[in-house]
């Protein structure tokens, strides 16, 4: 929502536009008004508006000298003034001044919309050059830890992490294209990769936040991590690296959806102690059938792209150790794990494949022994 202020000498005037007008229909919500300049100006400095509503002619500050000081304590804030046609040649002075239009009097409730519909178009334009400015910068400075960086950047873009009730969560989402800038829910955007996309988004707007997204995918796939809530800056780079890796869980299980960051330590380091064995042992039959218990582990979400990621390295690592030059593709980050197999079923198979000619032994006869269907094909076919 945009924010308002109204600024009028006469209180019957701000009345009847607070009543008579729908200012929610336009994303607009009333936050404060003032019966003179300098009350206005105060009340400008301290609640930073998107836009200011003011007559002409008032006490003590004028409307022209009120845009003038306006905006030189919000320079952001956009105003419209109000005036009688005697007043004409002061509402062409207010666009000198920098006013963003003007509304005669006595105005018609639909002047005043129609207003609003053009101050609605021009913030969400203005708001989007200027996250756009800052998407690089405040990623950068998230990845590289520099807060202070990221401090200002929320604060100029009215963000700001206080306290619990300005909480902060990180979400990631990785699919198709998908535009930086949401009407009417408080974010941040940044674009980290190629289809990959990060916001911060005030907590009480998460669900309304998560269900754009939803339906800005349809039926296409797509996945969305959510990190922890912050109400200060202390943790959010975990926080994002939390919403990151969780972002593949399209990757992990076959399925689009929205996942969380994970609460409990992964047991993979165990599983990986099974395929070092098998590898060592040169037991064919033991590593695919880890691999396979891998595979399922990951469709119902205990493993994650950081196990995946490990799972793979750590394979290959092992064949290169001991002697069996797999000669196969090592990465350098999960992102790439990720464009280059697609899905965590591709790149076990490509493992299991992959490493057939590395184990040497009398497979046929220990491969009759084999009740795992699934298994005993894999090893019949790969002989």
């Amino acid at each position: 929502m945009y924010t308002a202020i109204i600024v009028d000498d006469e209180p019957w005037i701000i009345e009847g536009l607070k009543a008579g007008i729908d200012w929610g229909e336009r994303g607009f919500t009333v936050i404060g008004d003032a019966r003179n300049g300098q009350e206005a100006l105060a009340l400008i400095e301290r609640l930073q508006p998107d836009f200011v509503l003011t007559d002409i002619k008032m006490p003590l500050l004028n409307g022209l000298e009120l845009i003038k000081k306006g905006k030189a304590v919000s320079e952001h804030t956009l105003f419209v003034v109000l005036s009688g046609h005697a007043e004409f040649t002061y509402a062409q002075k207010a666009l000198n001044f920098g006013a963003f239009g003007y509304c005669l009097k006595p105005f018609e409730i639909e002047e005043i919309q129609s207003m609003l519909k053009r101050l609605s178009e021009a913030l969400a334009a203005k708001r989007n050059r200027h996250s756009h400015d800052r998407v690089a910068e405040l990623y950068e400075a998230i990845c590289t830890g520099e807060m202070d960086t990221v401090k200002r950047v929320l604060e100029e873009n009215r963000m700001p992490l206080n306290d619990a009730r300005t909480s902060i969560i990180p979400i990631v989402v990785q699919g198709k294209e998908l535009p930086l800038a949401w009407p009417n829910i408080k974010h941040l955007g940044f674009r980290m990769s190629l289809r990959r996309y990060g916001f911060l988004v005030y907590e009480h707007h998460v669900k309304a936040f998560l269900q754009s997204v939803v339906e800005a995918y349809g039926i296409a796939p797509y996945s969305i991590g959510i990190g922890h809530s912050l109400s200060d800056l202390a943790g959010l780079e975990g926080s994002v690296e939390s919403a990151s890796l969780a972002a593949y869980g399209l990757f992990s299980t076959g399925k689009p959806g929205v996942y969380y960051s994970a609460v409990a330590d992964s047991p993979i380091v165990e599983h990986l102690k099974r395929i070092a064995d098998a590898i060592t042992r040169e037991d064919r039959i033991q590593f695919v059938a880890c691999m396979e218990t891998t595979r399922a582990h990951f469709h119902d979400g205990t493993f994650r792209m950081n196990d995946a990621y490990l799972l793979f390295t750590s394979t290959m690592y092992l064949f290169t150790r001991d002697g069996m030059k797999a000669g196969g593709k090592l990465f350098e980050g999960y992102q790439q794990l990720y464009e280059h197999f697609g899905n965590v079923d591709a790149m076990l198979d490509y493992l299991i494949v992959h490493t057939s000619g590395f184990i040497v032994e009398d497979i046929e006869a220990r491969t009759m022994s084999v009740s795992h269907k699934k298994i005993k094909d894999i090893l019949l076919y790969q002989r």
